[in-house]
């Protein structure tokens, strides 16, 4: 959010009426994010739109997108309260995965959870691009399936040693980051 808006620690001290010190001190990444910045944050994402976000995202480093897609999958603050007898630090770090093995107790459990997680994303405008796109996992390798709007071609890119962050970088890379056509939605 500084690095897009162009905030130096010291406009975010003017502003917050804290010390220059302060502000670089309290957002380092080991540190638990202070609540005024939680707030500062949810309304800056708010305030976004589909189209600013991708922008946004086509300016950052590999290692910036993938910390928008962690966060994107961080547990909500609402279920981390509700644990207990976990170490809240450690959780922060932690995010939803995909389930890769394939194998499920209930028939259409791992479809069904995947999906979820690849939905967080969907307001980006991945399926904007293809007539249809979805996950499969066969013990433990990952093969997206899709087929561009207005192309007869389907798809296939096995992603073997993938992990749930690649994987949707990787998506990222099939849609919202390439140049083909975008289906309009009104």
């Amino acid at each position: 959010m500084k690095k897009v808006l162009g905030y130096t620690n010291s406009d975010i001290a003017e502003i917050t009426g804290n010390t220059a010190d302060s502000i670089k001190s309290s957002t380092q990444p080991n540190k638990e994010m202070p609540r005024w910045l939680k707030l500062a944050i949810v309304i800056y994402e708010k305030t976004l739109n589909k189209a600013e976000t991708i922008e946004i995202l086509r300016t950052q480093t590999k290692d910036d997108i993938f910390n928008f897609i962690r966060k994107r999958l961080a547990f909500k603050e609402n279920v981390v309260n509700q644990l207990r007898g976990i170490d809240n630090i450690h959780i922060h770090k932690q995010h939803r995965r995909f389930e890769m093995s394939g194998f499920e107790n209930n028939k259409g459990e791992c479809t069904l959870l995947n999906m979820n997680i690849l939905n967080e994303f969907a307001d980006l405008g991945i399926y904007d691009y293809t007539s249809y796109l979805f996950l499969d996992f066969y013990e433990g390798t990952p093969t997206i399936y899709l087929k561009y709007f207005h192309s007869e071609e389907n798809l296939e890119f096995e992603l073997s040693g993938y992990g749930t962050v690649n994987i949707i970088y990787k998506i990222f890379e099939l849609t919202i980051f390439s140049n083909h056509t975008q289906r309009r939605r009104s």
